[in-house]
């Protein structure tokens, strides 16, 4: 994919974002209008940017926990660093690129000897969040009494990603699986087998550091109340509680909403996070623009937090662009490959269609 492609991508995404706030907000306008009418109650909002900026440095701490474990010389500074450009990047980023690219570029870059085992240990922060995140839910799901739409989908949802996501981080800490006959095929792979022992190396060392790996699922489950906790008084900072879901309700809806927030591709989730947290106060019976409000508060919070990235950005601003200039060069690379790959096989299926002379 070329530049200009990926550039036009990153306003695509943008626009599809702001069209679906835009959409939102005409649809309750009488909602905002209690804004001008109603009292705001400040001591809420203050409590949501606490919980979920503390809730934040913490998935910053569980990730630092994650690369240690593996013998990388990395401080918990380092960690915050990356953490904050991360989220920063999540906003901001240009084109297509994303915030755990922009992080995973700069650990790359800072751990040569063992790059791809760098790199994994973000992905495997992401898995552990969901597990977490997924754990939060169904616990809740033995708690919650009130009315709840589609409640039987829900727990299902909720409760098999949650055994999945355990059974998965399970069998990645079975002893032989580094050795297995499944992991040492995927070793044999062209350019991605070596990439995949270098993981399988870092799966040994987790297996001598269970207890750390356990410790991060821990951080993951109360990261997540959290980062709920802080949705509810963002909901509460606005309404009164016999017009929001409950709590409890809060901790089983939220997490689907965060999740749609994730899988559907716009900057930061922004548009998909507002709708899905909407439909999931419509389905606790409660007014769905008060979710919405919610939402939008929760919004500025997380804006807040990002804008602390921008320190770190212009501390490191002519090292980002570089690895971003890379990174593009390197897809842009790839994607020309492929384009001459391609015209290389239709040239030689074209010539041997043709009769011998």
């Amino acid at each position: 994919m070329s530049a200009y492609l990926r550039s036009a991508l990153g306003i695509l995404k943008w626009v599809v974002a702001l069209g679906i706030i835009g959409y939102l907000v005409s649809q309750n306008r009488d909602q905002f209008e209690r804004l001008t009418t109603e009292p705001i109650h400040w001591k809420f909002l203050i409590a949501a940017f606490a919980l979920c900026s503390s809730s934040i440095l913490l998935t910053f701490y569980r990730w630092y926990v994650l690369v240690i474990a593996l013998n990388f010389p990395f401080k918990y500074s380092d960690a915050l660093r990356l953490g904050f450009l991360g989220y920063l990047f999540n906003y901001v980023a240009p084109g297509a690129v994303g915030g755990d690219v922009v992080k995973g570029a700069l650990m790359a870059s800072e751990q040569k000897g063992r790059r791809s085992v760098a790199v994994a240990t973000i992905l495997l922060d992401r898995i552990l969040g969901l597990v977490g995140l997924l754990t939060v839910g169904a616990g809740a799901t033995l708690l919650v009494a009130g009315r709840i739409d589609h409640r039987e989908q829900i727990v299902a949802v909720l409760w098999g990603g949650s055994i999945a996501g355990l059974t998965g981080l399970a069998v990645m800490l079975h002893p032989s699986t580094p050795n297995s006959w499944w992991m040492r095929r995927l070793m044999r792979l062209p350019k991605v087998g070596a990439i995949i022992a270098d993981i399988a190396d870092g799966i040994s060392l987790y297996q001598q550091r269970r207890l750390a790996v356990t410790m991060t699922v821990v951080l993951s489950i109360i990261g997540h109340f959290g980062i709920i906790s802080s949705f509810y008084c963002c909901a509460r900072a606005i309404a009164t509680a016999d017009e929001t879901p409950s709590y409890v309700a809060h901790l089983l809806l939220i997490p689907l909403a965060e999740i749609v927030g994730v899988i559907v591709p716009v900057p930061g989730g922004v548009g998909a996070l507002e709708g899905a947290v909407q439909k999931s106060y419509e389905l606790a019976g409660a007014n769905p623009g008060i979710g919405l409000l919610a939402a939008g508060a929760y919004r500025l919070t997380t804006i807040l937090i990002a804008i602390i990235g921008s320190v770190y950005y212009f501390a490191s601003k002519r090292q980002i662009q570089e690895l971003l200039a890379a990174e593009e060069a390197l897809t842009s690379s790839a994607g020309d490959d492929d384009d001459k790959s391609n015209e290389a096989l239709t040239t030689s299926q074209a010539s041997a269609a043709q009769p011998e002379t």
